[in-house]
């Protein structure tokens, strides 16, 4: 683990690895701005590092690296913290390490996997540590990408998914896409370069390891170069992925009727185009556009009729050619009015209102908690109001309430108001039907729960005492 003495001055001539990434800044236009290398210690990061250390000056890119330190291999993840240290100590290139607790974050966020919530911590430390105009490089090599496909095409997938991995995507580039595993080991091996082994690469516990130790290996008997074969696909279907989806994009244009929420002429269309336009309208909806849902809704645009998308919630109907969709009657326009009083007991924040729902009440005084005020403005923008212009404008009481029509709000720092029906558009169909609403007794709408209060009671830096609201469900007995 110490070989670093030369490491500046060890690729001293142009290779295979230093011209692809040489090729890769070129190609992608990447010059004059920060670059983090995503270092783990492993073979493909640190051949990654080496190459854009050779590349530095050509393209001046700003340089460093970042180490996320999961914690999950003890002393084998202290080892490789230590290794990347003395590397880019050895390389002249800054480094910073940022420790995460993959379990804690596992836990809370109710993940299943340990390696898709490990996952989630990189890329949060990432995005968190990217300067700003900067891009974070990830070591992903051709090996990977024909693991991904493998990996996709077992569990499922569409022609997205059969795209592999992309060579950039928004702020993260993969120079080494076009790179196998056993080029990088052979060219570490040349340089006299160590690395660092993950041994839980090296165990068939996850699907993505029994692919690279049971099925990569047998593949060069059917295709002698199964990597370069896999980034031929990819190349391809990244393309052809492209050309539909603006396709897409223009034939939902051509299909939406924005006044009835739906789609019109869909059956003339290829089944392919179909498809994506039903897969765009649903997840508009929020509602998970998976095969099942899909093929549902394309046999109702052949033969009519009805069919439950999200049980007990959303149907999707076609009558005369038109696709739309319905929320069942029994969770809209629900919730009944009911008086709310202004004359708090501030001793109990607790009311029951509506059905299997607690309204929350809190009062914070500036003055009194300066460092609860402060934090609750910040996180919580939209559950928040200036009590003493509530007082001002509600003497007479108040109202609480589910969904009526022809209801607008104007938010601080907007010279129109909202309508919002078209804003309760922007949630998933299940969701609107709960939302309440809080009005005074002349009907004036002060505050929406998820949206925010009126401008007319809105707090601002002259704001004293905050009206904190914020409803939960609650089980009933």
């Amino acid at each position: 683990m110490g070989k670093f003495k030369d490491s500046k001055n060890k690729i001293n001539k142009i290779n295979k690895i230093d011209q692809t990434i040489r090729d890769f800044l070129i190609r992608e236009q990447i010059r004059d701005m920060p670059v983090v290398v995503a270092l783990s210690g492993g073979a493909d990061s640190v051949c990654l590092l080496m190459g854009l250390l050779h590349n530095r000056e050509m393209f001046h890119v700003e340089l460093s690296a970042l180490h996320v330190q999961h914690h999950l291999r003890g002393a084998e993840s202290l080892r490789d913290e230590q290794f990347c240290r003395d590397l880019c100590e050895a390389l002249g290139i800054p480094l910073q390490v940022v420790s995460v607790d993959v379990r804690d974050y596992q836990e809370s966020s109710g993940i299943s996997s340990l390696e898709t919530a490990a996952r989630e911590c990189r890329y949060h430390a990432f995005e968190a540590c990217r300067p700003e105009n900067g891009l974070i490089a990830t070591a992903h090599t051709a090996s990977d990408n024909l693991e991904t496909i493998l990996f996709r095409f077992i569990r499922g997938t569409g022609l997205k998914g059969l795209c592999g991995i992309p060579p950039r995507r928004d702020n993260y580039i993969r120079p080494l896409l076009g790179i196998t595993r056993s080029e990088i080991e052979s060219f570490l091996a040349q340089q006299q370069q160590d690395y660092v082994t993950d041994s839980s690469n090296l165990q068939d516990d996850y699907t993505r390891n029994f692919i690279r130790h049971r099925i990569v290996p047998l593949l060069p008997e059917i295709a002698g170069n199964p990597e370069k074969s896999g980034m031929m696909l990819t190349d391809v279907l990244r393309q052809e992925e492209d050309f539909l989806e603006i396709s897409a994009q223009h034939a939902y244009q051509a299909c939406f009727q924005p006044e009835r929420d739906a789609l019109q002429g869909l059956q003339a269309l290829h089944p392919a185009l179909q498809r994506r336009c039903i897969k765009i309208y649903l997840e508009r909806h929020r509602i998970r556009a998976d095969y099942q849902a899909i093929i549902l809704v394309q046999n109702l645009l052949q033969n009519g009729g009805h069919a439950e998308l999200v049980r007990g919630q959303i149907t999707a109907r076609v009558s005369r050619g038109m696709l739309c969709l319905e929320e069942k009657k029994q969770f809209s326009d629900k919730i009944p009015e009911q008086d709310f009083n202004l004359n708090f007991n501030f001793n109990n924040l607790n009311y029951q209102i509506f059905k299997n729902a607690v309204l929350s009440v809190e009062l914070i005084r500036k003055e009194q908690n300066p460092d609860q005020f402060a934090r609750i403005v910040k996180k919580c923008p939209d559950a928040i109001l200036d009590y003493d212009k509530i007082s001002a404008v509600a003497k007479q009481g108040m109202l609480l309430h589910g969904r009526k029509p022809g209801l607008y709000l104007r938010l601080p720092g907007r010279q129109h108001r909202i309508r919002i029906q078209k804003w309760l558009q922007t949630l998933p169909l299940p969701e609107r039907a709960g939302i309440h609403y809080l009005s005074d007794k002349s009907g004036h709408l002060l505050w929406v729960e998820r949206l925010g209060a009126d401008h007319s009671v809105s707090v601002t830096a002259q704001t004293r005492q905050l009206l904190f609201l914020t409803v939960s469900g609650c089980s009933q007995s």
